[in-house]
């Protein structure tokens, strides 16, 4: 080599090396860090062609994470240091849906302890405020301060006194309980901002994840570097700068993925999502190169021709679409598919998931000619690591497509994600729609975020993954068991305090229902009639029953009325009613002799009426029951009757003893056969003579599952004090449905009397008095 080729040469390496060195600085430049910058506000480098990618997919892809509008499931949250009270939902049923746990409390020594102390530290599990209550009836006199902040207060003869206090995770809290006697009391808390979790909203500007998508003044940003174009929902296409409102009321995946390569890239940079909502990748997408299943049915891939059509219409108009677009072209950067829902219905779709899915992104590459094209697929990620076995075999074939050593052609050109760790329970979020991810924005944000991600790595920048914190693994689940009585008599004690002091005190101090609560332990009439036998003290009831208290349940008083030997008689009244008719309870002509029917000295043996034992009650004509499934104790209807109801109308009567009253409690007699949804018809009831109900239909849709009949109020309950009572009543056979139309004649009708030990209607100001 002489010595001019040397000095070329050497020049030659220099010039190589100071291009290696811009390009590593370049790439540098592009690195990311797990948390994203804020958009600048520039609308990125127009003299470079602009950076495509394409969001295929089903209804997950079109985006359904709420932006906002989110509501907390639970009507309220529990915790306590009595380690007796289980972690999970409590039902109480017309009452309200509950969250329970125990609270970790630590000794003076730092210890983390279960028993009951005086002092020492606590750590809630949730950001919020929280109100506390110490003690439970006699040992709820006492004081108790929280980080120094006097949180609960009761002297003898009061009404404790609380202040709100607001807490957070991660820290642990001094306390001291002071002024009880005997041991030290447990404490509870109760979460009192009770807001919606999940939401675009409530993620971002309340729990301060996201930064980048909103600025200072808490406004949503907009990157004008990236454009979102949606090209297969809407007619004509629609699309704007990427924001979080750019999908409308909720977000997909394209948020968080605009956001990771608008950072990435220089250029503009354009989002073509094409996706549509149930739709499989074996049927609806299925690529070219799988071949037809059914060559007469043009639905099969036709969503693979109209992702296609959507991609090819919005480049052909690209300067139409892209702001700011001056003429530089484009380059189709990357493909990206979140799918899967739909395939797991079908055995053969799952199977043959992984090749169509290979086919998928071979076809799409010769599509737009672009062979080597970035590929980025999101995996079903339903119920995270407790997944079912039908979508972790999806999952499978997913992560598959990025395995160099099962597809050696597709290495370093596809990664996959599992989307597992993003998933969010439906206490986390707006909605309980698993199929959905919940609607959880956070969702939505990591799994787009994620892709983002993966496909700048693809492209060979670096991309640190984005925080968060380890999620629920399978064996941290602990295994299900089946209570003893003993367990749940001990759960329903520790239960005790959060019950009574918390969910019924409140349940009864709601002014909707305090009202009706005093109303009805009074014995007064509402304002509006009804058949039904259910008020507000039911719901009052079932908090008490929640805490394995059943004294105040309803129970028979009296004689047992199916034994009692019944005056009836039956009859087809005069007036027709065609049996297309529903509601056929109606003044009839009573037979001769039989007008004053109901009244006491009515002579039933005279009137040729008949005896017989209740349930009275027919089914086409049989002595058969209704529905063989009702085990419901007021309805009843599965039972087979005793006695025959033979014809439209009828009528019952009878005369019995009764014990003395009871102070304290109240009354009311159930009819029984028809508590169903379309079932029964209208009746009347009389007590010695007078009208005590009557009522002139079944039961409707939506009123059913809940006991007919009357309660005895305090202007009628003079009728009950007597040694006897008469008792009489009337219905009519049921002959046609709302829905099903005419159906063979249908009957069953019983009476029993219950009486209930009304409950104490505790509030605080109720609390005074004890």
């Amino acid at each position: 080599m002489n010595r001019r080729q040397t000095k070329n040469a050497v020049g030659m390496f220099w010039l190589v090396a100071l291009l290696a060195i811009c390009l590593v600085q370049s790439v540098a430049a592009t690195d990311l860090e797990d948390v994203l910058p804020d958009p600048d506000g520039k609308p990125g480098d127009s003299s470079k062609p602009v950076k495509v990618y394409i969001l295929a997919g089903q209804s997950n892809m079109v985006g359904m994470g709420d932006i906002s509008g989110a509501k907390n499931r639970y009507s309220g949250i529990y915790f306590t240091n009595d380690p007796a009270v289980p972690t999970g939902p409590l039902q109480i049923y017309k009452v309200g849906y509950y969250k329970t746990g125990p609270l970790k409390v630590y000794g003076p020594d730092g210890r983390q302890t279960d028993k009951p102390i005086a002092s020492g530290f606590l750590e809630v599990s949730q950001k919020g405020e929280f109100r506390f209550r110490c003690g439970f009836e006699k040992s709820s006199f006492n004081t108790m301060l929280v980080d120094g902040t006097e949180v609960y207060r009761r002297k003898q003869g009061a009404a404790p006194t609380q202040q709100t206090i607001k807490l957070k995770p991660g820290q642990r809290y001094p306390f001291r309980i002071s002024g009880f006697a005997g041991e030290a009391p447990r404490f509870w808390m109760e979460k009192t901002d009770l807001l919606g979790n999940g939401d675009l909203t409530a993620v971002v500007k309340r729990e301060g994840k996201f930064p980048w998508l909103i600025d200072e003044q808490g406004n949503w940003t907009v990157r004008k570097d990236v454009y979102y174009q949606e090209a297969r929902i809407a007619k004509d296409g629609k699309g704007s700068h990427l924001s979080p409102t750019s999908n409308g009321r909720s977000i997909g995946p394209e948020l968080g993925f605009g956001h990771v390569l608008g950072t990435f890239h220089d250029e503009q940079v354009l989002l073509i999502k094409t996706a549509m909502g149930n739709r499989s990748l074996g049927f609806d997408f299925r690529p070219p190169s799988s071949g037809r299943t059914a060559q007469d049915n043009k639905f099969e891939s036709l969503e693979y021709q109209l992702m296609v059509q959507g991609v090819r219409k919005t480049l052909s108009s690209i300067e139409k679409v892209v702001p700011g677009y001056k003429g530089q072209g484009y380059e189709i950067a990357g493909f990206v598919w979140f799918q899967g829902h739909k395939d797991s219905f079908n055995e053969k779709s799952i199977t043959e998931y992984e090749q169509n899915l290979v086919n998928l992104i071979k076809d799409v590459r010769s599509e737009f000619k672009t062979p080597k094209l970035p590929v980025v697929v999101a995996t079903v990620g339903f119920g995270g690591h407790n997944m079912q076995e039908k979508f972790l075999r999806i999952l499978k074939s997913q992560m598959a497509v990025s395995d160099a050593k099962k597809h050696p052609k597709l290495a370093g050109t596809v990664a996959s994600v599992d989307t597992r760790d993003f998933w969010r329970e439906v206490d986390e979020s707006p909605r309980s729609q698993d199929y959905h991810y919940n609607r959880n924005a956070e969702t939505y944000m990591r799994i787009g975020d994620a892709l983002g991600r993966a496909m700048v790595r693809l492209q060979g920048g670096k991309a640190k993954p984005l925080k968060q914190t380890a999620r629920p693994k399978p064996d941290q689940k602990k295994p299900s068991t089946v209570a003893s009585d003993a367990d749940k008599n001990t759960v329903q004690q520790a239960l005790w305090p959060i019950i009574l002091d918390g969910i019924a005190e409140s349940y009864a101090a709601n002014p909707r229902n305090y009202k009706s609560l005093v109303l009805e332990a009074n014995g007064k009439r509402p304002q509006r009639k009804t058949q039904f036998l259910r008020g507000s003290m039911y719901g009052l009831v079932n908090c008490y029953r929640a805490a394995g208290i059943d004294k105040y349940d309803w129970r028979p008083f009296g004689p047992d009325l199916d034994k009692f030997q019944w005056d009836y008689f039956s009859f087809d009244p005069p007036e027709t009613l065609s049996v297309k008719k529903g509601n056929r309870y109606r003044k009839v002509t009573y037979p001769r002799g039989m007008t004053n029917w109901f009244a006491v000295d009515f002579d039933a043996a005279k009137a040729g009426w008949k005896t017989g034992r209740q349930p009275f009650g027919q089914l086409d004509g049989k002595l058969a029951a209704l529905s063989e499934s009702c085990k419901s104790p007021f309805c009843g209807c599965g039972k087979k009757p005793a006695t025959l109801w033979e014809k439209e109308v009828l009528l019952v009567r009878g005369t019995f003893k009764i014990p003395p009253l009871k102070k304290g409690h109240r009354y009311r007699i159930v009819v029984g056969g028809a508590a169903h949804v379309n079932s029964g018809e209208g009746f009347a009831i009389y007590v010695n003579g007078k009208l005590l109900a009557e009522s002139t239909v079944g039961v409707a849709v939506r009123q059913g599952g809940q006991p007919r009949g009357a309660h005895i109020y305090q202007d009628f309950l003079e009728e009950l004090k007597s040694e006897k009572i008469t008792i009489a009543a009337c219905s009519f056979l049921r002959y046609n449905h709302p829905r099903r139309g005419v159906q063979p004649p249908r009957g069953h009708f019983s009476l029993r009397i219950e009486e209930q030990k009304i409950p104490p209607i505790k509030t605080k100001a109720a609390d005074q008095k004890q």
